[in-house]
């Protein structure tokens, strides 16, 4: 995926300030690790459209993050942007959890979920992270894919009329029809996750981290 983005998209992190601060949004997956340095291996995964706080300077070739969102109890190892929208931020591995940090609870009174806030952080290789300056640069792509991969087999679908949570059900039998690469299915995903009926839900959750 990264050599179609571009060099639009692929901004390396030595091109933004050294200052703790909103680095940019995942324009694919990215591996995060509990320490700097490979050894240690990853614990989990950033996705699409993640946002990336910086917590500091780049050390090595690698750099402090966070990225925060919403976790169900008993349900961890999944990062959501809001309660109850299955917009997966990261995807954690066993030891993942662990650098998490906990805020405080919401209940659901319609699932009876209990949701808490969380903040997950991390370092990741600047050299191999493609990253985003805004949503609407990744949007403009996602937008283009839809537009003309998803619209061969049904007419075009109005992202507004369907819940994030539904969009998800909907990808997961649409997408492979696409013929696209994953990373590609997962970046029209999320751009129609961001337009669909959650769409307030979701920007309040971004004016949130």
């Amino acid at each position: 995926m990264r050599a179609i983005l571009g060099p639009l998209l692929l901004l390396a992190f030595p091109g933004f300030a050294d200052a703790p601060g909103r680095l940019g949004f995942a324009a694919d997956t990215v591996d995060i690790h509990a320490t700097s340095g490979a050894q240690s291996g990853p614990i989990g995964k950033l996705l699409t459209a993640s946002p990336v706080t910086a917590l500091g300077p780049v050390e090595d070739g690698w750099r402090p993050v966070a990225v925060a969102g919403w976790t169900l109890v008993g349900a961890e190892r999944a990062l959501q942007a809001a309660p109850g929208i299955r917009v997966t931020r990261a995807a954690l591995g066993p030891d993942g959890v662990g650098a998490l940090s906990f805020g405080a609870s919401r209940d659901d009174p319609e699932t009876g979920q209990t949701w808490t806030r969380a903040r997950l952080t991390g370092w990741i290789a600047v050299d191999t992270v493609a990253l985003s300056p805004d949503l609407d640069t990744l949007w403009r792509r996602a937008e283009a894919l839809f537009a003309t991969r998803c619209t061969t087999c049904h007419v075009r679908r109005v992202p507004a009329h369907y819940t994030a949570n539904q969009w998800t059900s909907h990808l997961k039998v649409m997408g492979p029809r696409t013929g696209l690469p994953r990373a590609d299915q997962a970046l029209i995903r999320v751009f129609l996750q961001y337009h669909s009926a959650d769409a307030a839900a979701l920007a309040a959750a971004l004016t949130e981290d």
